[in-house]
Order: C-alpha cells, then sequence, then structure tokens
C-alpha cells in the first residue's frame, strides 16, 4: 500500500492512499516515489521538492549507493526518467517517525476491499512502474472525485459492482458528456453544459464568483444562482456554497435580519 502528500504552492494539499499488488518494502517505495512524481508532473509542476523516508532510495537516486539487483536498477532507471522530466527537483531523505501522515495513507488501503475502489479515495495500481504494459498515472486517476465514477463509466464502461448503484450510476450519467479532452460536463434543465469541477476548483470559482462582476454578498440561494448562470457544476454543490457564505463576515453583514 502506498500513501502520497502533494503541497503544491498554493496551498490545496493533495492526499492519496494506493492499494496496490504484492511489493517488497524498497519496491513500494519506489512505486510511491515515482506516482507522486508522475501526479505533479501531470498536475503541471515544474519544480519539485520530494521527500521518502527510505535512506536507501535517496541515496541510490543521489549515487550514494549503489545498486545491485536487476529489479532495483529498473525502479532506480524509471525514477530518474521521471525526476528529469522537472526544470529542477531535489530529494532528501525525512526520518520515518515525521512521515506519520503518509504512513496513514499507505494503511488505509489495507481496510478497504477492492469493490470498495470506485467510490472511496482510494486508488488501484494493477501494474508496476517497471512492467510493460504499464500506464502513466495521471492526475484523473489519482486525484479521486464525484466525477471519476461518471468519467470511467462513460469512456469506458465501468460500473460498481453493486447492483443498486450501477443502476443509479447508468441513470444519472444520462445528464454528463465527455468532451475530446476528458472534460466533464453536465446537461442543464435550460439546455446548456456546465463543467464539472473537481474538490480542488470549487473554492477558487466561489470566491471569483462572489468577489467579481457577478458578487454582492447577497446569501447562498443567490450565490449558488449565479454559479448556475456561469455555467459550472459540481456535487453537493448547494452544501459548499451554504458552508462557504457561512464563514463570509461579508455576506453575513449583508444578510437578512432574524428576529
Amino acid at each position: 500500500m502506498l500513501g502520497i502528500i502533494l503541497k503544491p504552492p498554493t496551498g490545496n494539499t493533495i492526499r492519496q492512499s494506493i492499494k496496490t499488488f504484492r511489493l517488497t518494502n524498497n519496491e513500494a517505495e519506489y512505486e510511491a516515489m515515482i506516482a507522486g512524481l508522475e501526479l505533479a508532473k501531470s498536475l503541471g509542476a515544474e519544480v519539485v521538492e520530494a521527500k521518502c523516508d527510505s535512506l536507501l532510495v535517496v541515496n541510490q537516486v543521489n549515487k550514494s549507493f549503489e545498486v545491485r539487483e536487476d529489479r532495483m536498477q529498473k525502479y532506480l532507471d524509471k525514477l530518474q526518467v521521471t525526476l528529469h522530466r522537472f526544470k529542477e527537483w531535489t530529494l532528501d531523505h525525512v526520518p520515518r517517525e515525521q512521515n506519520s501522515e503518509v504512513s496513514a495513507l499507505a494503511n488505509l488501503g489495507l481496510s478497504v476491499e477492492e469493490d470498495d475502489i470506485i467510490s472511496g479515495a482510494i486508488v488501484q495500481l494493477s501494474r508496476s512502474v517497471v512492467e510493460k504494459g504499464h500506464a502513466e498515472i495521471n492526475s484523473t486517476s489519482l486525484t479521486w472525485d464525484w466525477r471519476n465514477k461518471y468519467i470511467e463509466y462513460l469512456k469506458n464502461g465501468k460500473l460498481p459492482s453493486d447492483h443498486k448503484e450501477s443502476r443509479a450510476l447508468r441513470t444519472k450519467a444520462t445528464r454528463f458528456t465527455l468532451d475530446e479532452d476528458g472534460t466533464l460536463y453536465r446537461r442543464m434543465f435550460d439546455g446548456p453544459l456546465a463543467v464539472c469541477l473537481g474538490p480542488r476548483d470549487t473554492d477558487c470559482v466561489l470566491r471569483g464568483i462572489r468577489e467579481g462582476t457577478y458578487g454582492n454578498h447577497s446569501g447562498a440561494e443567490s450565490l449558488i444562482r449565479k454559479i448556475i448562470r456561469a455555467r459550472y457544476n459540481w456535487d453537493n454543490m448547494e452544501k459548499d456554497t451554504k458552508e462557504f457564505v457561512r464563514k463570509c463576515d461579508k455576506c453575513q453583514n449583508f444578510a437578512s435580519m432574524i428576529h
């Protein structure tokens, strides 16, 4: 089981638990490093400061230790190729006791059955990065959110094993469509399509609409209507918007007085 934490400069931390096939400890360390770097690259990163709690991996990459096994050499070659896709990179060792959050993410995968992965925050990897036929990890496969089940169904016909969930997904999927770039859209009642947003995008859109030309801090219901007019959509949109307004001082100041 693997755990990955990405901390972009924007401050939106990405945490991911990955369920894998059987691996040795050293193989798992390499798989986690490569998966995290590929995810960072797919999200547009050009500079990366990587940290790993395996002293062996860090020293092998930094050429302080020699590699004696063919399979470990394949992992090292793959990791070095991945690192050199960035303009700048560093790889430093972090003590295991200071890396407890990653360990917790890795342990999370142990408690989840394979049938539950499609609806949860855990991704299943079926091939090693050094095996033939391995596909590079991308942001869609690793940053699991509400959109992925629709994308997987519309693109690959993948359905949950549970009959009720499968039937519900097929019904709901009729409201969605994918474009050539893999962007998910939802058909709105009045005709035009609304782009579906993931968890990392919703806060930016809420702030932009509230502070921009659409904004007047007039409350949750008004903000929801403006989001719909701006052609955005996401799961739990009403709940997130109400929570956002509740935390906004200006929205509270302009809200109707409750007696």
